[in-house]
């Protein structure tokens, strides 16, 4: 493997290892975000419930975004250590196609995913407004955290797929 093929593919390995760490920690954020809300209006006075990724659609859709983009990372950091040690690539240039063209799929999911949920926290706090309480405004800010660490790892993707784009 040629200095500057065997560079691009350390680069490309890296920028997966980082991509797995920000889809891991947003992984965490989401599913160990949780809140206890005391309901002093509801029919049961003092009833106290959680709220946390599964109550809503936008989280779990922030949460499944999240679980498939470590396990598709995954895989493909063992490829490219491979391609690193082996000093070759592995297949083809129509394996390399299909990589490229699966990695712009998993941008496309990575950035909708952090901006649904996004959407979800800015729409949530305008209409509440100042009414949120302590408890309530830090779990958004979690969940405003998981989606930043989304689109992040859609940021790496990107030159991810520039990368393997200019070596091609």
């Amino acid at each position: 493997m040629a200095p500057r093929a065997r560079g691009l593919a350390v680069a490309i390995l890296v920028l997966r290892v980082v991509t797995l760490g920000v889809l891991a920690a947003s992984l965490v954020v989401i599913a160990t975000t949780a809140r206890t809300h005391y309901d002093p209006i509801g029919e049961d006075v003092g009833q106290i419930y959680d709220i946390s990724f599964q109550d809503l659609y936008t989280y779990r859709y922030v949460l499944s975004v999240a679980a498939i983009g470590c396990a598709y990372t995954l895989v493909l950091v063992s490829v490219a250590a491979i391609a690193v040690f082996e000093g070759k690539r592995i297949g083809g240039t129509s394996v390399a196609r299909f990589f490229i063209f699966i990695d712009v799929v998993l941008c496309a999911l990575l950035t909708s995913g952090g901006a649904a949920g996004l959407g979800l926290v800015v729409d949530n706090q305008r209409i509440n407004g100042k009414s949120f309480d302590p408890a309530h405004r830090k779990f958004y800010t979690s969940f405003d955290a998981s989606c930043g660490l989304l689109l992040a790892a859609a940021v790496c993707t990107v030159v991810m797929i520039m990368i393997s784009v200019s070596s091609k």
